[in-house]
């Protein structure tokens, strides 16, 4: 028997794994082969970044090792891949996976790897093994590249048709690993292939192709699976789940094996955006028994011109107020993504984009991400990058809420932060801008603060938060120093001498983004806080009211070991306040009012707190007790 080896090495994410689905997906379509069947075996598939040392000397004769390549990981595989080719020459080494470039470079820069397998790929993976064996001609199997004598060669490419694959889940391949009870392990399930779409930035795989559905009955084995072997969390990898019909089917079928077995009990997915009235009733669903992480409306960029660089269009303003509202209605979170860096954005631009979701009724959640060149993607071809004067900075892995891993061989992020309309300098100060403005209005530090000014004084949300940062910087001793951890955090990515995380032993061992960090220093110190930011709402308000909206603002802070609470208040910010969010205007009527609030979730330490508050429940608004209130209100 050949010895197949798989090597899909993730990191860890709190305290789970995930497991190796890629590596998965091809052991099991390569074992259907009977022929394959009859002369390999899949000896073991390597799950965590392990010592690559120990894992080679633990392998048995390795006839071929397969490397998925992703932007965590390539590092660590062609230190591996160099390794194991010394110890072992005759091995064939294939490296395939998102982070493969699509030319030849590889092969010419690598001399141990043998071969490459581009884009999807299950069939080329199996008849390469075939070739190998003697069954099958190296010059008939597509989507790969070798060598050829003294020169390298890629293979014609080939459009993948098939729409049913077997499950690595329902054929065993994970069963050793399952019995690890070391860690707990997260599941990917994927139930179609394909994206319609083409947007620059993206690597996803088969852009602009149709969509390949896969068989609903394997999909709901799947789960099944998932849930007898107690997976907590789901990420479904489709491009878009919610753009069909039968995804409301799937929805039903999480929920039926939450009701029955408790798993799985929590999903992520990347919702489609050209079926709103389907996702929001997925939405519905799943939110109603505990499933959701809320609902995405993914706009990337408010700028048109952006739009038009990247190849996207997005819903219009009023349907996304439609949106929002439907949401607020229902109960449920929403969340919006924009991307830092993007061809056509100014500094002002994204700024009062940012700020234009504020003024539209996003008040739940945004999350701004930076934007990253990939190998497959539009946007890292030379001549995108030629024309949009893209620059970048190579850094270590930038992977949130996992432990530290600057001293870790993983991968490299190629993070855009100069183009021919923003600068670096500029791309600094558009990342502060956001950072804060999530910390501050998102996550719930001056959210009531800067609702109220905006709804009685007129100061639009770009005008407040230019205004709050330019306080920070010449008036303030502890945001101040806040302030600069974060500037010159930037400042030394740009310079390409530190990475973009943040970590304090006291919120835990794992990184955290820079906004999850100034809202953490902030809670820890609250009262120097809101000592200072009193000071700069004195500026605006002179009407007496300034002392009841600090001392509104600050008690619907949740914080650690404070589960439940109650306060009084000589006016009804909550009925003032939760119109506000839900797209209404009720004037602020002065009626004494108390609030008995209770947590989302019980915490009594930072390091839990910061995991389950921060990131667990940021996107479902866990950092406000104004968010689940019980109230007593009467006249005075």
């Amino acid at each position: 028997m050949k010895n197949i080896y798989l090597v899909q090495a993730g990191c860890l994410y709190g305290d789970t794994y995930y497991l190796p689905y890629a590596a998965g997906m091809l052991a099991a379509f390569a074992m259907n082969d009977p022929m394959l069947k009859e002369e390999c075996t899949i000896k073991r598939i390597i799950y965590s970044l392990e010592d690559i040392d120990n894992a080679i000397s633990n392998m048995e004769t390795p006839f071929f090792v397969g490397f998925s390549n992703s932007i965590w990981n390539y590092r660590y595989n062609l230190e591996f891949a160099k390794k194991l080719k010394s110890k072992f020459p005759h091995c064939h080494i294939v490296f395939g996976g998102h982070h493969i470039p699509p030319d030849i470079s590889y092969l010419e820069k690598y001399d141990f790897i043998d071969y490459l397998i581009h884009g999807k790929g299950e069939e080329a993976f199996r008849d390469l093994i075939k070739h190998l064996i003697g069954a099958e001609k190296i010059d008939n199997i597509p989507n790969i590249s070798y060598r050829k004598g003294s020169r390298s060669v890629k293979a014609p490419t080939k459009k993948i048709t098939l729409c049913d694959y077997p499950s690595p889940y329902l054929t065993g391949v994970f069963d050793d690993i399952i019995k690890n009870k070391e860690y707990p392990f997260s599941c990917v399930i994927e139930t179609n292939r394909g994206c319609p779409f083409d947007c620059c930035y993206c690597d996803w795989g088969e852009l602009g192709s149709p969509v390949r559905l896969f068989p609903l009955e394997k999909v709901f084995a799947e789960l099944e699976w998932m849930s007898a072997n107690s997976i907590e969390f789901v990420y479904c990898v489709d491009a878009n789940f919610g753009m069909f019909e039968r995804d409301y089917l799937i929805a039903e079928k999480l929920v039926e094996l939450k009701e029955r077995n408790n798993h799985p009990s929590r999903l992520q997915v990347s919702y489609a955006k050209n079926n709103p009235d389907m996702v929001y009733k997925i939405n519905c669903l799943l939110s109603g028994h505990g499933i959701g992480k809320g609902a995405t409306i993914s706009l990337q960029s408010m700028s048109e011109d952006v739009l038009k660089n990247i190849g996207r269009s997005n819903i219009d303003c009023r349907e996304y107020k439609r949106l929002l509202k439907m949401y607020n209605d229902a109960g449920i979170s929403t969340y919006t993504e924009l991307i830092i860096g993007l061809p056509g954005e100014t500094l002002q631009s994204f700024k009062h984009g940012l700020c234009e979701l504020l003024e539209l009724g996003q008040h739940k959640s945004v999350s701004t991400y930076h934007c990253e060149l990939l190998p497959n993607s539009r946007m890292s071809t030379e001549e995108f990058r030629k024309k949009y004067q893209i620059e970048t900075v190579s850094t270590f892995l930038e992977q949130y809420h996992c432990e530290n891993m600057e001293d870790i061989l993983s991968g490299h992020s190629n993070i855009v932060v100069g183009t021919n309309t923003m600068t670096k300098q500029e791309w600094v100060q558009a990342n502060i801008f956001s950072d804060f403005l999530q910390a501050f209005h998102h996550l719930g530090l001056t959210q009531a603060i800067s609702i109220y000014l905006r709804q009685e004084h007129g100061i639009k949300y770009i005008d407040f938060y230019n205004d709050i940062l330019s306080f920070i910087k010449e008036e303030t001793v502890f945001l101040k120093s806040i302030y600069n951890t974060v500037e010159n955090t930037l400042m030394n990515f740009i310079c390409e001498k530190s990475g973009l995380t943040y970590q304090n032993p006291v919120f835990g061992k794992i990184t955290y983004p820079l906004e999850e960090a100034i809202f953490l220093l902030c809670a820890y110190n609250i009262d120097k806080f809101y000592s200072e930011i009193t000071v700069f709402l004195n500026r605006y308000c002179k009407n007496g009211i300034v002392n009841d909206l600090i001392k509104y603002q600050k008690s619907i802070i949740v914080l650690p070991g404070i589960n439940e609470k109650e306060e009084s208040y000589d006016y009804d910010f909550f009925t003032y306040f939760s119109a506000a969010i839900s797209g209404e205007y009720k004037p602020l009527k002065k009626i004494k009012s108390t609030f008995r609030y209770t947590a989302h979730v019980k915490t009594n330490n930072w390091d839990d707190y910061s995991r389950f508050v921060i990131w667990y429940g940021r996107r479902n608004g866990r950092t406000l007790f104004s968010n689940k209130p019980n109230c007593i209100i009467s006249e005075t």
